[in-house]
């Protein structure tokens, strides 16, 4: 549309599809009966360990309660023994894993390839004791059921893909294979509580060693995966992360009895900001660098889908209608905007007393485009005329540090700031290899990109690659209910991640590229 403000250049697509890509032995384990009865030993083996990560864990020097990992390690070595005795196996933080299979030594003098990464973390969310008798499966029992699913927490998040990395691992060590370039398994042990125990050091240290840039590409858990829609299957890649920050809100007014209150009490103040808040959200938009731009471009381009809905895709003049459309389902609403959630609240002691302080923490999360900085800046601007009109100091972010009452505290929560994660390429030859691959094991799946909504431990990867892929090798219709209650992964689905981890590493054989 030659009226749009928007080149055409400078609009999300779908990639170019690469050929499938299979280099030296394959392997299919989905149909080798004996294999697959290992295998559900030994994912159903992690489950039992648990590995539950809580937010006020210390680091392993202060907090016992992170010795469980022991446990888990010692299965992994006893499970793996192939692996741990040839590659370099090193704890990072004690229970950080950073296992590196050395390249071959070449005699040409020519400079070695860049290492790839593979991620995958050992802890999972706590199971809410109040819910244990609504699982069909106890959490922690690693069962199998009659239609091949495997239950507990973790099966989907993520020791599916922990044992997969490390199984394909083992059948390359059994067959004899030789890696060109460095392969390193990284697995922190604190994903799920935002990862600076041991997510941000292990980075620091492979960075330490192969310098910045030094990695050819990060490939971790993410919501993409294998999908069928649109009468096509698709591969979604996690090309981009959305930012995230929280904030809190502390209002703060004189106490006294009840029976004399103002016309708002500290509770009263802060359902107003709140109402405001949830009242002046920011609105789905269709971006034209947006990774969703790009998925529904693959969509429209491959899939069975509405000519009409086509056209408009294709079309910016028509985007601001279709996001309303989009907006009506969940996921694809919080893709296209900043989302907003008011999480915790507290406030007042006792029925017959005035609340003196009342507090919120309300958690955001980015947009692709956006950041931190416009994210703080237009939640002041929505609270300002609000705490103004309550005739209150508005303390925001510090301005007034010094007020102590009748008084509203605009703060962010400490290391709570993630600005969006710079989109990875969906061309050139580390796309080619990832993608390429994805269509050898999943018979020509159409290999798009999309955004993960969420942050993953690759946030502390960004000195690594330009290529961070946040991907669940498996059907997302065989991989159920991630951090709730029935948990359960299908053992087909972690058969033929272990073929791709096998496959993506044996494609590393002749590849040039970095």
């Amino acid at each position: 549309c030659h009226h749009s403000k928007f080149s055409h250049s400078d609009i999300a697509k779908c990639p170019t599809q690469p050929a499938p890509r299979s280099v030296g032995a394959d392997w299919n384990p989905v149909g080798d009966d004996k294999y697959k009865k290992l295998a559900v030993q030994r994912f159903s083996g992690a489950i039992k360990v648990p590995t539950e990560s809580h937010d006020d864990f210390g680091t392993p020097d202060d907090d016992s309660r992170l010795d469980k990992f022991a446990d888990l390690h010692k299965y992994l070595e006893s499970t793996f023994p192939r692996v741990y005795s040839t590659l370099q196996v090193e704890k990072v933080q004690k229970y950080g894993l950073l296992m590196t299979w050395k390249a071959k030594e070449r005699g040409d003098g020519v400079k070695s390839r860049k290492p790839i990464v593979l991620m995958a973390h050992q802890d999972v969310v706590p199971v809410n004791p109040e819910t244990v008798d609504e699982w069909a499966h106890p959490p922690f029992s690693g069962e199998i059921d009659e239609e091949g699913y495997v239950w507990g927490r973790g099966a989907a998040d993520c020791k599916n893909t922990l044992i997969g990395i490390l199984a394909a691992l083992d059948k390359l060590v059994e067959e004899g294979f030789q890696p060109e370039r460095d392969i390193i398994f990284s697995s922190g042990f604190d994903e799920e509580i935002n990862g600076w125990r041991s997510a941000k050091p292990l980075a620091e240290a492979i960075e330490a060693r192969y310098g910045k840039n030094g990695v050819a590409f990060v490939l971790d858990e993410g919501f993409g995966g294998i999908k069928n829609i649109y009468d096509k299957t698709f591969a979604l890649f996690a090309i981009a992360e959305k930012g995230a920050i929280s904030l809190k809100l502390d209002v703060s007014t004189p106490g006294g009895h009840a029976s004399m209150p103002e016309a708002h009490t500290s509770i009263g103040v802060l359902a107003e900001l709140i109402h405001a808040l949830e009242k002046h959200p920011d609105h789905p938009k269709i971006r034209p660098s947006s990774p969703l731009l790009a998925e529904l471009q693959c969509y429209a381009e491959y899939g069975n889908v509405d000519k009409k809905w086509k056209k408009q895709l294709r079309s910016p003049k028509h985007w601001p209608k279709l996001a309303q459309e989009l907006s009506r389902e969940a996921s694809s609403r919080s893709s296209l905007m900043t989302t907003q959630a008011v999480d915790l609240i507290s406030g007042g002691v006792k029925i017959n007393a005035l609340p003196e302080t009342a507090t919120a923490s309300i958690n955001y999360r980015i947009e692709y485009s956006s950041s931190v900085e416009a994210t703080m800046s237009r939640i002041r601007s929505v609270l300002e005329p609000v705490v103004q009109r309550l005739n209150l100091t508005f303390d925001a972010y510090g301005s007034h540090a010094d007020v102590k009452n009748n008084v509203v505290h605009l703060s962010v929560v400490k290391d709570s700031e993630i600005e969006p994660a710079p989109q990875t390429p969906t061309e050139g030859a580390v796309w080619d290899m990832v993608a390429g691959t994805t269509r050898h094991v999943w018979n020509d799946a159409i290999a798009a990109p999309t955004g993960m909504m969420a942050n993953t431990d690759t946030k502390y990867s960004w000195n690594l690659t330009s290529s961070i892929y946040r991907f669940l090798p498996g059907r997302l219709d065989q991989i159920k209910d991630f951090h709730t209650v029935n948990e359960r992964a299908h053992i087909d689905a972690h058969l033929s991640g272990i073929r791709f981890f096998y496959k993506l590493i044996r494609n590393t054989e002749g590849w040039e590229a970095e």
